[in-house]
């Protein structure tokens, strides 16, 4: 074997880094909330533009002529990509005493910072839904006071104060099918069919989806609820009393994630000879285009 020099120890190394940076990051990947929850998009341009969609009318009675409806344009929501970095350093002493548990360790902690940060990004929307002016009609995702439209100033809600439970599960439930309208005031059927809680509220959310007979009675009846909600846990929402209902299949259009640089692994080559150095790097955005796919309750 030759003469390991300290010119190339990081070179060595490097396979080896990347190999358990993938493996954890994989890992990460398969549990994070980001993907069951958004839309996932990838571009390749500065920034995205994306617009709530304006409902229809009725189509009419064929009379001859194709009657054309011009839909409404909505909010616009602009995605915009701030840059993430990061980065590990080996001692070459570590490689020539050959401590790999600790140096594996680095690769380690930088793909499970990587899938964190992305997490921390994802759960900032729903850990603000309910203050700011950062939506795209300059309100938080969850209000009393959304407008229909740029045109109309109705307003409705979407926005709660009920602690979870069955029957405030049921409810939220019926003002997406019976309560949440189009801009043109049709209603818009929403069907709110994740759950979306803490940890703290997760042993209630499952009975409500799990129990074969009626939750918190003694009654011998079905239990309407079975198996008819997801459930989505995420201990990065910082209010453990808050909760949210989504409807999933809008949440896949209109709550977004979109990645322009995805997370990826380099070796930094103009580095100090006694020193490996590998950083992370990617760009980012989260955010959301129309508020109708979400139900909140702020429980105080």
């Amino acid at each position: 074997m030759g003469i390991l020099i300290s010119e190339n120890f990081g070179d060595l190394l490097d396979a080896r880094v990347r190999k358990i940076y993938g493996r954890e990051l994989a890992s990460s990947v398969n549990e994070s909330m980001v993907p069951m929850i958004f839309g996932m998009e990838s571009s390749t341009r500065a920034y995205e533009i994306v617009s709530g969609v304006g409902g229809m009318s009725t189509i009419p009675t064929f009379d001859g002529s194709i009657t054309y409806d011009s839909i409404g344009q909505l909010y616009d929501k602009t995605f915009t990509f701030p840059e993430y970095a990061g980065g590990i350093k080996i001692e070459k002493k570590l490689y020539a005493d050959d401590m790999f548990s600790i140096m594996d360790r680095r690769p380690w902690q930088l793909a499970h910072s990587t899938a964190d940060t992305r997490e921390d990004i994802g759960a900032d929307i729903f850990n603000g839904a309910f203050v700011g002016t950062d939506g795209p009609d300059s309100l938080p995702l969850c209000s009393a006071s959304h407008p229909y439209s740029p045109d109309d100033a109705t307003v409705q809600s979407n926005a709660g104060s009920t602690a979870i439970s069955a029957a405030a599960i049921e409810a939220t439930r019926r003002i997406g099918r019976n309560a949440i309208y189009t801009d043109r005031g049709r209603l818009f059927a929403v069907n709110y069919d994740m759950i979306l809680c803490t940890v703290n509220k997760e042993e209630i959310a499952w009975e409500v989806i799990n129990s074969k007979g009626k939750v918190d009675t003694a009654n011998n009846n079905r239990n309407f609820h079975e198996g008819r909600y997801k459930l989505a846990v995420w201990d990065k929402l910082t209010d453990s009393d808050n909760w949210f209902m989504l409807d999933s299949k809008l949440c896949k259009m209109f709550l977004l994630w979109w990645d322009r640089v995805k997370p990826g692994i380099k070796q930094d080559t103009d580095t100090d000879t006694l020193i490996a150095k590998w950083y992370e790097y990617f760009r980012c955005s989260a955010g959301w285009a129309d508020w109708r796919m979400c139900y909140g309750h702020n429980v105080t």
